[in-house]
């Protein structure tokens, strides 16, 4: 009887210690790094969560805490350095996972542990409003008569975006000189000075640079068009069966325990479901894709396969380049 005592004080004791952390964390504000620039597609969104973070964290704030460099390695590398409380997030994305592939890098796949998935954005082809490319079969054609002179930019080298271009490219039969940036925004700033031909990106990167008449989108690179881009037709319109894009969410360090992992898969789980949110997502050209945190652990794995056969196969990168 006495071992069953201690199991059920054990049991209580873990139940309640559950309940505290739910009422009270988090206590002090929570940091999330995004290893990006500002002013990218991942920076936009977690920008966004931020906004309506207070609401459920006990009016505490979600930092956006931008650490640039070395496509992502950097701002991991101080994530990394995290105590597993929950207090410091990563904004973990496509372009990370392809990274672990792409380079020799001091992190694996189990260093994160997945929280949230919240969006699930197809690629799309930008080119300034003056480019002589009106639809993505020109850009095709182009690039097919003049190998390896069309500049396609994107938001680091090895990073997602950079590797949907080198699918895309090896779909079609084409190549493209890829000209890799410190993110989304850098790369879209490029594009609108004119030193790149194309900028492959995902929702919101460059969405109001189009709405403004700087940009044009020669394709969506999904199964639907986009409601932000309603009259951009699909790369599937125009003759291309491809559909890849970017997703975007987020981990904690390896080591945070798994009531917290469920605190904080909550709070953002109704942040992604308030309406403010929803209504910024929407005007940022954002399509919402929640995972939560079983589902995005699996999806996250069967995402690091698929990247690095891709990478294995063409011999890409730092890694496999060889």
């Amino acid at each position: 009887m006495k071992g069953k005592h201690v199991l059920i004080v054990v049991l209580l004791g873990a139940v309640f210690c559950s309940i505290a952390l739910g009422a009270d964390f988090p206590t002090r504000p929570v940091t999330i790094i995004v290893p990006y620039s500002a002013g990218g597609a991942t920076d936009l969104i977690f920008r966004a969560v931020a906004s309506v973070f207070p609401k459920y964290a006990n009016g505490q704030p979600l930092v956006v805490n931008n650490i640039p460099g070395a496509g992502a390695v950097t701002g991991v590398m101080e994530f990394l350095k995290a105590k597993p409380d929950g207090y410091t997030l990563l904004s973990i994305q496509a372009a990370i996972i392809t990274k672990i592939h792409w380079s020799e890098v001091k992190f694996t796949i189990d260093d994160f542990v997945p929280v949230i998935n919240i969006v699930h954005d197809p690629s799309y082809i930008l080119v300034r409003s003056d480019s002589p490319y009106k639809t993505l079969t020109d850009l095709v054609e182009a690039a097919r008569k003049n190998p390896e002179t069309i500049t396609l930019g994107n938001g680091g080298a090895g990073g997602g975006n950079h590797l949907v271009a080198v699918a895309f490219e090896e779909f079609v039969g084409v190549k493209f000189v890829h000209v890799p940036y410190e993110g989304g925004g850098p790369a879209i700033t490029a594009l609108v000075g004119g030193h790149v031909d194309a900028v492959i990106a995902a929702a919101p990167e460059g969405v109001t640079n189009v709405q403004s008449g700087q940009l044009r989108v020669l394709g969506v690179l999904g199964a639907n068009r986009l409601s932000v881009f309603p009259d951009v037709p699909t790369a599937v319109e125009q003759g291309y069966d491809f559909r890849l894009g970017m997703w975007r969410g987020v981990a904690a360090p390896r080591g945070t325990p798994l009531e917290t992992v469920k605190v904080l898969h909550d709070i953002l789980y109704k942040c992604i479901n308030d309406p403010d949110f929803l209504a910024k997502a929407k005007e940022l050209g954002c399509m919402i894709s929640y995972m939560d945190s079983a589902t995005y652990q699996k999806f996250m794995r069967d995402q690091s396969q698929f990247w690095e056969a891709l990478m294995k196969s063409r011999r890409l990168g730092e890694k496999y380049g060889k």
